[in-house]
């Protein structure tokens, strides 16, 4: 296994000191990126300058997508079963889709 690198990432003006695996470390900074990215769209869009807002409703949106992407993910994979069964019903019953 890899030894953990440490890195430096600015997050709504501040420093973070953070020790990741080489795996991680594009998707970290990536993560952060796109932070400081949406610090910037809201700071546009929100009258606020709070960045504990901005951080807060970055919070919030990243958590809605994943909770969304969990919910498709379900969905899928019961749809998936779901498959599975009726091919096996069908076959145990000898019919045979157009």
């Amino acid at each position: 296994m890899a030894e953990p690198l440490n890195i430096n990432l600015l997050i709504a003006g501040r420093l973070y000191k953070l020790k990741v695996s080489p795996e991680e470390e594009g998707y970290v900074r990536q993560a952060a990126k796109d932070i400081n990215d949406k610090i910037a769209e809201y700071q546009k869009t929100l009258l606020t300058r709070d960045r504990q807002d901005f951080l807060s409703m970055i919070a919030l949106q990243a958590t809605a997508e994943v909770l969304q992407n969990k919910n498709k993910a379900t969905n899928a994979n019961i749809d998936a079963k779901l498959d599975e069964l009726e091919a096996l019903l069908d076959k145990q019953l000898g019919l045979t889709l157009f």
